[in-house]
C-alpha cells in the first residue's frame, strides 16, 4: 500500500499563523524524556492506522485528547479508544449546538470529507464545542465509508488550548509535554527516502527524518505529535546532517504496531525546515465538568479581524429552571501576553447593551501564549431561564481583539458563519456595534466568547413590591415585600433606568438606606433575594427598578 498516499492532502492556506511570545521555561527541563519506546508503550496507547484517507489531522488531535486524559487528567490509561471518525466527520459537516447558538455555522468540503484534508486549527474549534470526542466504539474506523454521524456522549470537553512557537520556545513546550503527554506539529513529509534513514540509537535500530530544505515544494502537509525528545540524539543519525545535536520523538498514524519505524515512532530533527512553527497543546476536562455551555463560534475557521479591545457575547439562559455560571473561555490565537479583565452582567434590560444589567462579578488576568482559556470566575453567577446576561472581555493590550468566525471559500473547502442579532458586540468609539448589523457584508461571524454553566435545584423568589422615599437632600430610603425563604437581600444602583446596576448593599432587613447622594440627581435602584447553599450564593430575578432622588434643598 503506498503510504503517501495517507499523507494530509494539502496544507490550506487558511491556518492561523501565530507570533511567538517568549515564556520563560522551567529550569528543570529535562535534557531527555520519554526517549525509550517502552517507556511509551508502557503509558500510552498503541498507534493507530488512518489508512488510505487523509485524517492524519484528527489521529494527531485524537491523540493529544487520549494522552492529556493520561497524563494531565489521569482520568484514564493506555486503554482509552477514541474515534477519530467521529472528529473528522463532525469537523467537516454543519456544527450542531443543544441551544441553537450555532446555527448557520460550519464547514462543508467540495470532495469527500476523509480525503479532503484539515489541520489542528480547525479541528479544535470542533472539540471547543463539546463535539468531535467519542468513544471508537461508537463511531468505528472501519465504518469510514457509511459512518454519518450520531449524538454520542462526548468522552471529554476540550477546554484550554496552547499555541508555542516551537523553534523560539522548545524549552516551554517540553514542559507542555511532560504535562499533557503530547505536542500537535505539521511539517512536510516524504516517503521517497530523501530525508529518512535507519540508525542505531540506545542498543537499537530507529527510524529519522530531517528535511533540510524549505520553500513551496516543502510546505507541510502531515500532522502528528510529539511525545519525547533527546537533546543529545546524534546529528550522524540524520541522512543530511543537521548542524546541532537533538531530536523530537514523533508518533506517527500509519500503523497499528508501535515499533521505531516511519509509520509508528521515529525521530525528527530539532532542526528539520519544513517543521510548522505552531506546537499544538490541548488540555482536556472530564466530560461532567458543566452541564451546559453557551456558544455562537461554531465555525472551523476563526481570525482577528477586528482590533478591538472590548467586545462581549450575550446569551439567554436556556436548559434548567436555575443555574450557576462557574467559567468562561475566549480565543486569542493571534494575540500573546495579553492583559483581561472579564465582567459578567446579569438579566440585561437593554439588549442591545451587554452592560445593562446587574454588573454581577469581575475576574483579571493575563494570557501568555496564543490560544484559548477557559477562565473560572471567583464566585459563580446565579441564573434565572430566560433571563439575559453579557460576557464583557475587555483586553488591555494595543490593537488585541477576540477572535472571530470567518466564512470563507476556499476550494476544496467552505466555511460558514452563520449570526443573528443581539449576540455579538464590539465596543467601538464610546458605542456597542452589533456585528450582526454593523458588519454583516464582511463573511464574519461570532464573538469566540462562551459561557459555562451548571444546573441547580435552588429556586429563590422575586421580590414583588419596592418603593423609594427621600429621607434628605442627599439620602434615599428603598423598602420591600419580603420573599419566601431568602436569608438576604441584595440592592443594586444605576444612574439610569437601563444602565450599569452595582451592588450597594446586603441587608437581612426590608428596608435601607442610601446616604451619600448627589443633591438633585436622580438614581434608579433594584432589590433581589438570595440564598446560600454549601457556600454558594443563589439569587432570584431583580425587582422591577425604581427611581428616586432626594429631597430639594
Amino acid at each position: 500500500m503506498n503510504k503517501n498516499h495517507r499523507i494530509l492532502a494539502a496544507s490550506l492556506a487558511f491556518a492561523v499563523m501565530v507570533p511567538a511570545v517568549p515564556v520563560q521555561a522551567a529550569q528543570n527541563t529535562p535534557s531527555a524524556y520519554m526517549n525509550n519506546l517502552s517507556q511509551v508503550a508502557e503509558k500510552y496507547p498503541s498507534t493507530r492506522n488512518q489508512g488510505d484517507y487523509a485524517t492524519c489531522w484528527a489521529f494527531a488531535a485524537v491523540s493529544l485528547a487520549e494522552m492529556d486524559l493520561i497524563a494531565d487528567n489521569q482520568s484514564s490509561d493506555k486503554n482509552i479508544d477514541l474515534s477519530e471518525l467521529a472528529l473528522a466527520y463532525d469537523t467537516c459537516h454543519p456544527s450542531w449546538d443543544a441551544f441553537g447558538g450555532t446555527v448557520g455555522d460550519g464547514l462543508s468540503t467540495m470532495t469527500d470529507y476523509l480525503d479532503v484534508g484539515g489541520n489542528l486549527n480547525y479541528c479544535s474549534r470542533t472539540l471547543l464545542q463539546w463535539r468531535g470526542l467519542v468513544s471508537e466504539e461508537s463511531a468505528p474506523y472501519s465504518l469510514a465509508d457509511s459512518y454519518q454521524g450520531q449524538g454520542t456522549s462526548q468522552a471529554a470537553h476540550l477546554q484550554n488550548i496552547s499555541i508555542l512557537d516551537i523553534h523560539k520556545n522548545r524549552n516551554q513546550v517540553k514542559q507542555e509535554i511532560m504535562e499533557h503527554g503530547a505536542a500537535g506539529i505539521g511539517f512536510y513529509f516524504s516517503m521517497g527516502g530523501e530525508f529518512d534513514q535507519r540508525a542505531a540509537y540506545q542498543g537499537r535500530t530507529v527510524a529519522t527524518y530531517y528535511c533540510d530544505r524549505s520553500g513551496y515544494l516543502y510546505v507541510p502537509n502531515h500532522a502528528a505529535v510529539i511525545v519525547g525528545w533527546d537533546d543529545d540524539f546524534p546529528a550522524d543519525n540524520f541522512k543530511n546532517k543537521p548542524k546541532e545535536n537533538g531530536a523530537w520523538l514523533v508518533r506517527n498514524s500509519w500503523s497499528e504496531t508501535t515499533a521505531d519505524d516511519l509509520y509508528s515512532y521515529f525521530w525528527l530533527s530539532y532542526e528539520d525546515k519544513s517543521l510548522e512553527s505552531n506546537a499544538w497543546i490541548m488540555d482536556f476536562e472530564p466530560a461532567d465538568n458543566y452541564d451546559y455551555i453557551y456558544q455562537y463560534d461554531g465555525c472551523p475557521i476563526v481570525g482577528k479581524l477586528f482590533n478591538c479591545p472590548v467586545s462581549a457575547n450575550v446569551y439567554k439562559v436556556q436548559g434548567a429552571d436555575s443555574q450557576l455560571l462557574r467559567a468562561v473561555s475566549i480565543t486569542l490565537n493571534e494575540d500573546t501576553s495579553v492583559p483581561y479583565t472579564i465582567k459578567i452582567y446579569s438579566n440585561l434590560s437593554n439588549l442591545s447593551n451587554p452592560r445593562s444589567g446587574i454588573l454581577e462579578t469581575a475576574v483579571s488576568g493575563q494570557t501568555t501564549c496564543a490560544g484559548t482559556y477557559t477562565i473560572p470566575l471567583k464566585q459563580p453567577v446565579s441564573l434565572d431561564k430566560g433571563s439575559r446576561y453579557g460576557i464583557v472581555v475587555e483586553l488591555g493590550k494595543k490593537n488585541a481583539g477576540v477572535d472571530m468566525e470567518l466564512a470563507i471559500r476556499q476550494y476544496p473547502i467552505k466555511s460558514t458563519a452563520g449570526i443573528k442579532k443581539k449576540q455579538s458586540f464590539l465596543y467601538q468609539n464610546g458605542v456597542w456595534k452589533d456585528v450582526a448589523v454593523s458588519y454583516q457584508n464582511q463573511k464574519v461571524g461570532n464573538l469566540c466568547i462562551k459561557g459555562y454553566t451548571d444546573q441547580t435545584n435552588s429556586g429563590v423568589g422575586t421580590v414583588a413590591k419596592i418603593k423609594t422615599a427621600a429621607v434628605s437632600t442627599t439620602s434615599v430610603k428603598i423598602a420591600w415585600t419580603s420573599s419566601p425563604g431568602a436569608w438576604g437581600y441584595e440592592l443594586y444602583r444605576s444612574d439610569s433606568k437601563n444602565g450599569t446596576y452595582r451592588k450597594i448593599a446586603t441587608v437581612t432587613g426590608k428596608s435601607y438606606k442610601d446616604t451619600g447622594l448627589k443633591k438633585g440627581k436622580t438614581y434608579y435602584y433594584k432589590v433581589r433575594a438570595c440564598q446560600k447553599s454549601n457556600g454558594v450564593k443563589f439569587t432570584g430575578k431583580p425587582s422591577a427598578a425604581v427611581k428616586a432622588s432626594g429631597k430639594r434643598g
